[in-house]
């Protein structure tokens, strides 16, 4: 007992690296995608609809990678994600021999491995996350998920980004990207060697196989996937348009907001995931929603660079507090033999709903330049008030529950 407590608490170790060096890897080179589609002559309409392209294909492997995982064991199916991560990010390092003769092939190349990325990503999710939960003291697991997933991993990034910004400027992409490439295949080293299962799988039931994911939902369910869909999709949506509305002439000014939000993303990580094993989730949710709404609404109107990165900063703080809540109510409601399935779907159905983000971005981006900001906002206010109702709906006396994903 005492050997299988210390195997499962090496996961938390192995995985802290591992995901510091995929961030560190990262922020070499992913901030500055939209710059770079739009750099190959992509029009920022064309832009969001590429983002939307990759939230599907983050949603669907979700669903697969989750119901895999729960078949076949943890590990695997994190060892595989990786591979198809870093293929993804082979396939943009390849497209930079069309940059200069057939930009477009470029730009259609990059937005395919980007992608593949983003699928190898989803695909290996719920398969981390629930490793990492079942690796995790019960108590603290709020707390522990912060630290391995966000503390650590974004103090390297602060200095990093800079260096991407460097490179980026200085027309050597290639280089960001060569040691974004190498950085995932030794996590693909790392998790395959150093990690230990938490769940061997239920392979041996063959009949099993043939029984579809059954879906069944609950108001409270609903009311919870519904919020946290509003959350990602305003999310998903902005995270291209910010460095569009900074501005390419302003790109050291978005290398010092990234540079500074990741040490702030450290702090507040570590501050979220205490606040939520002490006070709850619904208290935490609320609260950091709302004053995220109020904060995105004032980021366009910081005219000094400052001011941007103040408002910034602030906006990365407060979008850690909701980072934790999705698996730590999956591991405490369903049997270890359905987590990452459970979690693979809502992964699935928020991603699917993410996918809308691109486009109303897009589109509102039509109404003006500060609109997005706040459909983001309204987004988030009614996101929290359906978290309200979901808690409100959960504790009703007809006691609707969370009941089963999975049948």
């Amino acid at each position: 007992m005492e050997e299988e407590y210390g195997s499962v608490r090496r996961n938390v170790l192995v995985m802290s690296v591992g995901n510091t060096i995929t961030v560190s890897a990262n922020s070499l080179w992913i901030m500055f995608m939209p710059y770079f589609f739009a750099d190959v002559g992509i029009a920022p309409f064309l832009i969001g609809m590429i983002f939307t392209a990759i939230a599907i294909s983050r949603a669907l492997t979700s669903l697969i990678g989750g119901r895999a995982a729960d078949r076949f064991g943890r590990k695997p199916i994190i060892s595989l994600g990786y591979v198809i991560y870093s293929i993804g990010i082979l396939v943009i390092l390849a497209s930079l021999i069309f940059e200069l003769t057939a930009p477009f092939l470029t730009g259609l190349l990059s937005a395919a491995g980007y992608m593949c990325l983003s699928a190898g990503s989803g695909f290996q999710r719920p398969a981390s996350s629930m490793l990492l939960v079942e690796s995790s003291p019960e108590r603290r697991r709020g707390l522990s998920y912060m630290i391995t997933t966000r503390v650590i991993p974004s103090i390297p990034p602060a200095a990093l980004v800079l260096v991407g910004t460097s490179l980026y400027l200085n027309d050597q992409f290639w280089l960001a990207l060569t040691l974004g490439f190498l950085g995932l295949i030794s996590v693909f080293l790392l998790f395959s060697i150093g990690l230990r299962e938490t769940h061997s799988g239920n392979i041996e039931k063959q009949e099993d196989r043939l029984i579809p994911v059954k879906v069944r939902f609950d108001w409270f369910l609903l009311l919870f996937i519904t919020a946290f869909a509003l959350d990602g999709i305003s999310s998903s949506g902005l995270s291209w348009y910010v460095p569009i509305f900074v501005g390419r002439s302003n790109l050291d000014l978005y290398g010092i907001m990234i540079s500074i939000s990741t040490l702030v993303i450290a702090f507040a990580a570590l501050v979220s995931g205490g606040l939520v094993d002490r006070i709850g989730t619904r208290a935490a949710i609320f609260g950091g929603w709302t004053l995220l709404a109020i904060t995105v609404t004032l980021f366009p109107f910081g005219i000094q660079p400052y001011e941007m990165i103040i408002l910034y900063s602030i906006w990365a703080g407060l979008d850690m507090v909701d980072v934790s809540v999705p698996p730590l109510v999956v591991a405490e409601r369903y049997p270890k033999e359905k987590r990452a399935s459970a979690l693979g779907i809502y992964s699935m159905t928020t991603s699917l709903l993410g996918m809308l983000g691109p486009a109303l971005i897009s589109f509102s981006l039509l109404l003006g330049e500060n609109i997005p900001f706040y459909v983001k906002a309204i987004m988030n206010l009614a996101g929290a008030l359906l978290f309200l109702i979901a808690f409100k709906t959960r504790q009703g006396k007809n006691g609707v529950h969370f009941d089963e994903i999975t049948g």
